[in-house]
């Protein structure tokens, strides 16, 4: 009789910073019933945790932990190892991988009285040079995808087991996840699992079949609750497996202690197929999409997928300024650490939070349109950098790695990033008290799954359906009518951007970014000097505006720096021309705090409440800006004249587990006013911004 190994393991995991009932909603529809089924069959598996989920789980279930406990004692359950925090392993610095494995491995040894072997791999994101950061962990093996494998030149059948690789002659066993048992399960019949394994089962019995997902689509994912739980698609999957008598259950360690590698292999650059298709540039996804779907119906993906890739997981910080802003400032602090001869304890944790995954990508899944995730990383980074108490200090540096320096100035309360090279404007604006970036906006940006909004369907429109599906086999849609918020931006949206009007702009233009620009300045060169005494930047560019049918030639100067608990701006504009000319000059600035809808969150102007920051106008005034109660912080623009403020929310349309979603990104705050510009008499206007609570 022919047999085979079937290696079953899920991964569980919530990114740092999500909220405590989605943690709980999570154990309570996933984690809890999953082991709660189990307990009463005789299967064998692998579990993962990643490290701040147990560290919920261990403080708010410990029943659960002492369940587990069990399980792992009975020989029936390995727990397996990873990043602590779910970094993607390749693009932290080498000290940090290992550190983020072992400080997990030690958690699970002191939760579980276990030595983990094996590892879960962040989103399967897999480089080379992953290997010896492995080794030197003293992890065993690793899961990583068959495409891995597939695109090495392995084909399906001689994916049975595990292989070797090396770098620089440090060993990994690395076991192929099977895509087809990806999908299978939970969404078809537990026969189609067996059928599957049957295919690959031998007389010796020694091959191997591996499935290792995410253990939110036990219940978490749409209508799986009730198809896994209530309908008892987990009950009658174990009755079936340990019913049948050619299948034995193993775990992933058992396995590597009882047989042999299949050989050696060297895994090229990978990750799971759709993360390679979510990596493109927004243009050749939807391409490299499109030949997906013509090889799917032609019938010929199965047979030249192993030749087919897209990008790699790096290709989000090309793609998404926002991701690499955040990637570079995780540097930026591992740098500042290293100055530090003794850093606090505290320090080291925040930073290492901070290299959580989620927040730097976008797919179905990554949470980079997740506002409250990218806060997550902001806030640990800027408490790790407070924790040093580093001088103040103003430094020049290609912070962004885009060939162009950044001016970067450090206050006791403050940091102001600026970006000369791309309309001198701030990009990152920290408030050390409490750790928060205000610029922690987004861009909205054309994705491909936008072409599908029309098709997409409710969560009760699915249900009507009475069939579980595969995220990646149905289109959802949180609400209806969000195809009238789809709108893209033509630049990056952070602060001290200099616009020049056409005369037919409007509120209603701006917001959707559809409105004539008559200057050459919002996302071009600016020349600049520092003055690192008085924590100083002058930004400056002679560049022109479009009046009546010409170019007219016209500088901007601004200058900017910390004063107690605000910060001075100083504009100067200039009309180099010989004649005067009229301009119509503003001033945007986004900021994000996060709620839109909260009380404590609002719009304020000389001192008047305007409402939620889900709000849309215009007012006049000398002082305007929000105002974060909860976070004791604000953002007031205070102008020594009268000016026109126009204010509104930035949503964008992304698409998640969840389906189709607005997600607000942050309030655009434009104040603007008329100039009147004789030939060579420099305009100057002065306003501060006021960031402390105290002054709001």
């Amino acid at each position: 009789m022919k047999k085979i190994n079937f290696l079953f393991g899920i991964h569980n995991h919530q990114p740092v910073g999500n909220f405590e009932h989605i943690l709980e909603e999570a154990y309570q529809r996933a984690y809890r019933p999953f082991f709660d089924v189990f307990e009463n069959h005789r299967v064998k598996m692998t579990v993962h945790f990643s490290g701040w989920l147990l560290e919920w789980l261990a403080r708010n279930h410990p029943e659960y932990i002492e369940k587990l406990r069990s399980f792992v004692h009975e020989r029936r359950l390995e727990i397996a190892t990873g990043g602590y925090y779910e970094p993607i392993i390749p693009v932290i610095p080498e000290k940090d991988r290992i550190e983020q494995i072992v400080r997990l491995s030690r958690l699970i040894e002191e939760l579980f009285d276990t030595e983990p072997t094996g590892m879960w791999l962040a989103e399967r994101v897999w480089e080379p040079s992953v290997t010896k950061s492995l080794a030197e962990a003293g992890v065993k093996y690793a899961v990583v995808d068959d495409n891995h494998f597939r695109w090495a030149g392995l084909f399906d059948d001689e994916l049975n087991g595990y292989y070797v690789t090396e770098e620089d002659g440090r060993t990994l066993n690395v076991f192929p996840i099977s895509k087809r048992l990806r999908y299978l399960i939970p969404f078809e019949p537990p026969e189609a699992t067996l059928n599957h394994l049957l295919l690959h089962a031998s007389v010796e019995g020694g091959n191997a079949q591996v499935m290792f997902d995410d253990g939110e689509k036990f219940g978490v994912w749409p209508q799986t609750y009730s198809h896994v739980y209530e309908k008892g698609w987990l009950e009658d999957f174990f009755q079936a497996i340990e019913n049948t008598e050619w299948v034995k259950t193993l775990t992933f360690k058992e396995y590597l202690e009882k047989y042999p590698p299949k050989g050696r292999v060297y895994l090229p650059i990978s990750s799971y197929l759709e993360m390679t298709e979510w990596a493109l540039p927004s243009k050749a996804r939807k391409e490299f999409e499109e030949l997906l779907e013509e090889l799917n119906k032609s019938g010929e993906f199965e047979r030249l997928s192993m030749f087919l890739k897209g990008g790699m997981w790096r290709s989000f910080l090309a793609k998404y300024t926002e991701s690499n802003n955040m990637h570079k400032k995780m540097l930026r602090v591992s740098r500042l650490l290293s100055r530090v001869e003794d850093p606090p304890e505290e320090a080291k944790k925040r930073y290492l939070m901070a290299q959580a995954n989620d927040a730097y990508w976008h797919g179905v899944f990554g949470g980079l349109y997740l506002p409250h995730l990218r806060d997550a990383v902001y806030t640990n980074l800027v408490k790790a950098e407070s924790l040093l108490n580093l001088s103040p200090s103003v430094e020049v540096e290609d912070l962004d790695c885009d060939g162009f320096e950044e001016v970067l100035i450090s206050s006791k309360k403050f940091n102001l990033y600026f970006d000369p090279h791309y309309g001198g404007r701030l990009f990152e604006l920290d408030v050390k008290k409490p750790s928060m970036n205000l610029l922690n906006n987004l861009t909205r940006r054309y994705e491909p799954y936008h072409d599908k909004l029309q098709e997409a369907l409710t969560e009760e429109e699915l249900r009507a359906a009475g069939k579980a599906k595969t995220i990646h086999d149905v289109v959802l849609t949180r609400e209806k009518g969000l195809e009238n918020l789809i709108a893209y931006d033509w630049y990056e949206r952070y602060a001290l951007i200099d616009h020049f009007f056409g005369e037919w702009t409007t509120l209603e233009g701006f917001s959707k970014c559809r409105y004539p620009e008559q200057g050459d300045f919002v996302n071009q060169p600016y020349q600049y000097s520092v003055d690192a005494k008085r924590l100083l930047v002058k930004l400056w560019r002679a560049g022109h505006v479009w009046v009546g049918s010409e170019w007219i030639p016209i500088s901007v100067e601004k200058e900017i720096f910390p004063e107690n608990e605000r910060i001075r701006v100083i504009y100067t504009i200039t009309n180099l021309w010989n004649k005067p000319i009229d301009v119509w000059f503003g001033i945007e600035n986004n900021v994000n705090l996060l709620a839109p809808e909260s009380q404590g969150r609002y719009y304020i102007a000389d001192g008047r409440n305007l409402g939620s920051l889900k709000n849309f106008g215009s007012i006049t005034g000398k002082q305007f800006g929000v105002v974060d109660e909860y976070r004791k912080v604000c953002f007031i623009f205070e102008s020594e004249r009268e000016m026109e403020h126009w204010y509104f929310p930035i949503y964008t349309v992304s698409y998640s587990e969840g389906g189709f979603e607005k997600v607000y990104q942050g309030s655009s705050l434009t104040s603007h006013l008329r100039l009147h510009l004789s030939p060579k008499k420099p305009v100057e206007i002065s306003f501060k911004i006021a960031l402390e609570f105290v002054w709001c």
